[in-house]
């Protein structure tokens, strides 16, 4: 089993190299209160499968998706596989560049597109995968909430580089741009589907706050936690993202005084923030290279414009 997305920031390189030293050998529950991609789940799940596992993420779209593919997985696929069908029969880039005089000729009030009248003119995966994302965007509320999951699903797998972004363009909702479009057969792996299908059968599903998950803790838990990365929000809720730091920090502890096996993932900036608050427990320090969503601008010799990968530390704290 392997995560069921790309996703900017997902653990799967530190789990396999960095973390390997520092996970835990037994336990009986696996809890995840900031889940994304899932990664660490999928190694907890290949290393118990016999255990309770709880996740929970903030955004309730995507734990949606999880909870389709647990409780409506046939119709689900049903869903995405029409979707797959259209998408892979409609024109690639190779053959259908983008037509920028005729996407300017179809603009919108609000910075949108037509994009419904461009596919409808020229059926290219492009067109499709706007025209889609708008649907997603604009006309939710006549879907299922099987359907809308498994359009989002659909979203997330054609698009850029596994960024989650939204705009005010597509109405606050799952906005980020289209990926490369040269997917050559299909666009999801259905084996690993069903493989997360059956794992997700012993898995709570929550979609709130983190801090409700300290009742799911027990002594015999492996507790992840990956928050948003401080210094990379400037805020959460209604807390600035120091006060938001210290609550995940708070929640730790509280975690492992009820005798659970606690990791936390984060960012190091360099003034002792962690250290400071965690001088009872360990600290590990990493060094990493942010590709996606983090990019720095530079100029060469000659004066150009160029982009390189961003390096970082991360820091774990068990």
């Amino acid at each position: 089993m392997k995560p069921l997305y790309k996703w900017a920031g997902g653990k799967n390189k530190l789990i396999n190299n960095s973390y390997k030293g520092y996970l835990p050998d037994t336990f009986a529950s696996y809890c995840e209160p900031f889940f994304g991609a899932g990664a660490m789940f999928v190694w907890a799940y290949n290393k118990n499968p016999n255990a309770d596992f709880t996740i929970n993420d903030v955004n309730i779209d995507i734990m949606n998706i999880y909870r389709a593919i647990k409780n409506d997985y046939s119709t689900f696929k049903k869903e995405l596989n029409t979707l797959e069908k259209e998408y892979i029969s409609a024109k690639d880039p190779l053959t259908s560049p983008k037509d920028k005089d005729l996407e300017v000729k179809n603009k919108m009030p609000g910075n949108r597109k037509d994009w419904k009248n461009l596919y409808k003119i020229e059926k290219t995966r492009r067109y499709y995968y706007f025209m889609k994302r708008d649907e997603y965007a604009f006309n939710y509320s006549g879907l299922s909430k099987t359907s809308e999951s498994a359009l989002l699903y659909f979203l997330m797998q054609t698009s850029f580089n596994g960024v989650w972004q939204v705009n005010t363009n597509t109405n606050g909702r799952f906005g980020t741009p289209c990926g490369l479009l040269k997917e050559k057969t299909s666009i999801y792996d259905r084996e690993n589907m069903d493989l997360w299908h059956k794992a997700l059968q012993k898995t709570k599903i929550k979609s709130g706050d983190f801090s409700a998950c300290l009742s799911d803790i027990k002594s015999d838990t492996y507790l992840f936690m990956d928050p948003p990365y401080r210094g990379c929000f400037t805020n959460y809720g209604t807390k600035d993202d120091d006060q938001f730091q210290e609550s995940v920090i708070d929640f730790f502890h509280k975690a492992k005084n009820k005798g659970a096996y606690c990791m936390l993932s984060n960012r190091d900036l360099g003034d002792n923030f962690f250290e400071n608050r965690c001088q009872s427990d360990t600290i590990k320090k990493f060094d990493i290279t942010y590709t996606a969503g983090r990019r720095k601008k530079d100029i060469d010799e000659e004066g150009n414009e160029t982009f390189s990968a961003k390096k970082a530390v991360e820091i774990l704290v068990y």
